[in-house]
């Protein structure tokens, strides 16, 4: 999939835009693990930055702010359990990248801390991104029984490998947090990236049958699949506008309409049916992508109806320049894969049948996330 195939490949090339030390760099990776030691109420979170295959290290913290647990060899682990008593769990990810805009292919990595079954921090910041060069890195988290001490390093080149570190102390109060009855819930949680269909799906066996179709799922996908593209044969005029023949009932046949975009300012799909006899690119106007609120289906022709985004049952509140479409074909029929280009947008995906009014939606999918 070009798109987000394009958006790996400039996430690829951030990390040689960090820092002048990282010019050569192909890749970067945030880390981030807990350390324990026997008989010690006292635990340690801790976060750090490789580059290429370099080996994962951490930096060392001021012996008398965390006992010397963080001279403690890389073990990778996010459980453990404190002398008193207390089971730590950590839990990191990283924000969505994007292939354009000031500083999106580097997007910041976060955290979520649970302390004793409670969760104490949620998605909480610890690498910047986004081009927020001057935030500083979030190096370490000593844990103690009374309270929780931050230690970080300040915006240079060279962070987090290199610069001063400072250490500020915040309480810390259990009773104050109630038990994370998510994480910690009765029965299992389907695993992560498990698709689950959703409420409003209307033809579950179709559904599943899309499903074992898309046997790897449909992560990364959008209208630039092999099926996508025998389906568009070749493009109109329009830049980014393409269309071909479909049949939306028995004997009924429409012309299907692409357009699409990869940008800051578009990045979807619209689509749209039109008759047969329709002059694609005699309607289709670049001053009509410019409307803010939504593409102006009043201004199409007779006939003409509209499938994306800001439509009822179909990301009503997600602007129609920022939902793509894929194809799939199902028993001989024609189906469409609306997916939001943000990935925090629920549900994950949707799929709808063309019809000769517009569309019905088919399928309501969700992806299993991780709990932050």
């Amino acid at each position: 999939m070009l798109r987000r195939a394009f958006q790996a490949f400039v996430v690829l090339l951030a990390g040689a835009l960090l820092s002048p030390s990282k010019a050569l760099a192909d890749y970067t990776t945030p880390h981030a693990e807990l350390v324990c030691q026997k008989g010690l109420s006292i635990a340690l979170v801790r976060f750090t930055l490789t580059v290429d295959e370099d080996r994962v290290a951490y930096r060392r913290l001021p012996a008398h702010v965390d006992e010397g647990l963080s001279a403690t060899r890389t073990l990778g682990r996010s459980n453990c359990t404190m002398a008193n008593g207390w089971k730590i769990r950590l839990r990191d990810g990283q924000e969505q990248p994007f292939a354009y805009g000031m500083g999106y292919a580097d997007p910041p990595a976060f955290f979520s801390l649970w302390i004793a079954q409670r969760k104490i921090l949620s998605r909480k910041q610890y690498k910047p991104g986004y081009g927020m060069d001057d935030d500083p890195w979030l190096i370490g988290i000593v844990i103690r029984p009374d309270r929780l001490t931050y230690c970080r390093v300040a915006a240079n080149d060279d962070a987090p490998d290199k610069g001063a570190i400072t250490c500020r102390d915040e309480p810390l109060i259990l009773a104050r947090h109630k038990v994370d009855r998510i994480e910690y819930g009765p029965g299992p949680r389907a695993p992560v990236g498990t698709i689950l269909l959703a409420h409003g799906t209307t033809e579950p066996s179709l559904c599943r049958k899309f499903l074992r179709l898309r046997s790897k799922g449909f992560e990364d996908v959008s209208a630039t699949t092999n099926d996508t593209a025998n389906i568009f044969g070749a493009l109109s005029n329009a830049p980014g506008i393409a269309e071909a023949k479909i049949q939306v009932a028995p004997g009924v046949w429409r012309k299907l309409v692409r357009w699409g975009g990869n940008n800051h300012y578009f990045d979807g799909d619209v689509m749209m049916l039109a008759p047969l006899s329709a002059q694609t690119s005699k309607v289709l106007k670049d001053d009509m992508i410019a409307d803010a609120t939504r593409f102006p289906a009043d201004r199409l022709p007779r006939g003409w109806h509209v499938i994306a985004g800001q439509s009822p049952g179909l990301y009503p509140d997600v602007n129609w320049r920022y939902v793509h479409f894929d194809t799939q074909r199902i028993d001989g029929w024609l189906y469409l894969l609306a997916q939001p280009s943000n990935e925090t947008e629920r549900p994950t995906a949707i799929l709808v049948a063309p019809t000769a009014q517009g569309f019905r939606r088919v399928c309501v999918f969700q992806r299993a996330e991780p709990h932050f």
